[in-house]
């Protein structure tokens, strides 16, 4: 049986998400690798996908593949989950599973019981402990080693859980990308490995059963992540209760009304009167939140100033007197820190990218945010760090402007990041505007509208009307190059001969119309997704109303204005899951969070009936 590396598995999920060829250079670009490794890697990855059929594909120029449909590519992701293995096998498992055992067991665990539990060998034990030795510092625990007793976790019982949640999050979203999360997740989570600790696969399943007892499809506020998030924290909380490891104290929950309605409440106490256990607020609050601390608006202010300062003071640049990012921060840090619910991370695509390119930028904002919220990773991860930079990137470019041979860019993204990349394009060569951005729905009316001399796209596009360039998320430094060569082109000049150019002057009336035009095409780009989504289901009567309807929500949302169940009344309508799921999903994908009362308030305008005669009844 073929073995797996982490950088192979990384590699073959990368190759699962594409659907179509990618060149090896790119690939070793991404995975900041050689090109040899990538060839050798792609060796090991053909003969593990021979296993299971023939689906690796190769040609000269054009690149790799996988050829495959949606089931093919499932069953694939699936072992890629299991590695038909029950024996921890890389570095990361193998760190997993010792972690996961040093947090269920009270006592010592000698060097024998993990070689004997892992079938690995003494060297390979005291190798990896090292490793598991600076994994819990980072969580400020600290490995015990006693002689003759053997090792154990030492630190307080949130630190501890947060150690917990991190691997077991790991292991349950293996790999990040949204798009390969199956149909049936939670089957999945049934058939992980955990031969070293089968009772956490136990918890994990009696958690997965209440969770379908309470029908949990049925509650359209929490998407199928924050659901995995809260099946992983009841496990947690079940095994350390188990031991007796309350987080703080047994003070019996106090439960609002509103919190009886909710899914949260009602698996929380199904899974509690299972075990027999009390139900205690601390409990019940971790569940809500993990380790995440909870600030009010005021607060948000003052740190909002105090990172923007921190960041400052890092990076040698006044970020202080930029008040557009004061704006923008404070509005982003609102709604990650103040909600009652925190339960999973963003996915972020733009991570690698900035850790790698802007390496002294991210380790000030990361450095920021940990003095000013927290050191535990599990509540300042990096897709927190890679969104706050994010914003910090956007004002550090926001003086850099060029023009002339016009640009469509194709992506999904929302408003601080277009802004971010209109400027990274423009800021590497003269004579280039942004002349606008499009979805790959929409693309071919803002082609004839807009009348670009090429297109950039994240997307692979064909189109006999332009060039295309074809690019990361946050395009790299080869991508701005083919760029560059495409524009010189264009204008019949040396590639040579486009630099970047700085302008001398700051124009706050260009930034505020810059602003609301950025609005206005996010709005119009969430419009034409849920359109495209939604279909015939909008009656044609009401297809402008609801145009307007969409418009209004996302300046609704990016205003923090957005409708609460206090303030809309709606009917009691059958909502689909699948439905909240996809609209959460557009929005996500254009940088705003939609609540679920905007989502019932959309999904209003498909269950207008129009009878034959063309009149409108609710239905």
């Amino acid at each position: 049986m073929v073995q797996l590396s982490d950088r192979q598995t990384k590699l073959i999920t990368k190759l699962l998400v594409l659907s179509s060829a990618v060149t090896t250079k790119t690939l070793s670009e991404q995975l900041n690798v050689s090109l040899r490794t990538v060839k050798n890697d792609l060796k090991i990855i053909q003969a593990w996908l021979k296993q299971y059929g023939d689906f690796y594909r190769a040609k000269p120029r054009i690149g790799v593949w996988i050829e495959a449909d949606k089931t093919q590519r499932a069953f694939l992701r699936r072992a890629l989950v299991n590695k038909d293995t029950d024996i921890a096998s890389t570095p990361t498992e193998r760190l997993q599973q010792m972690v996961l055992l040093l947090t269920v067991s009270d006592n010592f665990i000698t060097t024998q019981q993990i070689e004997n539990k892992l079938d690995i060998s003494k060297n390979t034990v005291i190798t990896d402990l090292d490793k598991v030795e600076s994994f819990l510092k980072s969580f400020q625990l600290r490995l015990e080693r006693k002689n003759y007793y053997g090792y154990r976790i030492q630190g307080s019982e949130l630190n501890i859980r947060s150690a917990l949640e991190a691997v077991l999050n790991q292991m349950v979203s293996y790999y990040e990308t949204p798009a390969l999360i199956s149909k049936n997740t939670l089957n999945d989570v049934r058939q992980l490995n955990f031969a070293t600790v089968p009772e956490i696969q136990t918890v994990l399943n009696t958690v997965i059963d209440q969770l379908e007892l309470n029908n949990y499809q049925g509650y359209t506020d929490f998407d199928l992540n924050d659901v995995l998030t809260m099946v992983v924290r009841l496990a947690i909380s079940t095994m350390r209760l188990s031991m007796n490891h309350p987080i703080n104290s047994y003070k019996p929950l106090k439960q609002t009304k509103r919190d009886v309605t909710m899914l949260p409440y009602q698996l929380f106490v199904g899974v509690m009167h299972h075990y027999d256990f009390s139900k205690l607020q601390d409990e019940y609050t971790y569940l809500l939140r993990g380790v995440n601390p909870r600030f009010d608006d005021q607060n948000i202010a003052i740190l909002t100033k105090s990172i923007i300062e921190d960041v400052s003071h890092q990076t040698d640049y006044t970020f202080n007197s930029d008040g557009q990012l004061q704006v923008n921060l404070f509005s982003h840090l609102l709604t990650k820190l103040s909600n009652k619910y925190k339960f999973t991370n963003e996915y972020n695509p733009f991570v690698e990218d900035l850790q790698q390119r802007h390496p002294k930028l991210f380790k000030a904002v990361f450095q920021a945010l940990r003095d000013n919220i927290s050191a535990n990773p599990a509540v300042v991860s990096e897709s927190f760090v890679a969104f706050v930079t994010l914003h910090f990137l956007v004002s550090l470019e926001g003086k850099r402007s060029t023009k002339h041979a016009r640009i469509i860019y194709v992506c999904s993204t929302g408003l601080g990041v277009t802004s971010l990349i209109k400027k990274e394009i423009e800021r590497h060569m003269t004579n280039v505007e942004i002349a606008g951005f499009a979805s790959i729905m929409n693309v071919e009316d803002k082609i004839k509208t807009l009348k670009p001399d090429l297109l950039v796209s994240i997307f692979p596009i064909t189109t006999n009307q332009l060039p295309v360039i074809q690019v990361n998320p946050l395009p790299s430094e080869s991508d701005l190059k083919r760029i560059r060569t495409a524009v010189a082109k264009v204008l019949n000049v040396q590639a040579a001969s486009l630099q970047q150019t700085r302008v001398a002057h700051h124009d706050t009336n260009h930034d505020v119309e810059d602003q609301m035009r950025t609005l206005m095409l996010n709005g119009s780009t969430v419009y034409c997704q849920l359109r495209a989504y939604l279909g015939q289901r909008i009656p044609k009567k009401y297809q402008d109303a609801f145009m307007i309807h969409v418009m209004m929500a996302v300046q609704r949302i990016y205003f923090h204005h957005s409708y609460d169940s206090q303030m809309l009344s709606i009917a009691n309508q059958q909502v689909s899951l699948v439905d909240v799921k996809a609209i959460k999903k557009i929005f996500l994908n254009n940088q705003l969070e939609i609540n679920s009362a905007e989502i019932n308030a959309i999904l209003q305008y498909t269950h207008i009936v129009e009878d034959d005669r063309g009149d409108d009844k609710n239905g």
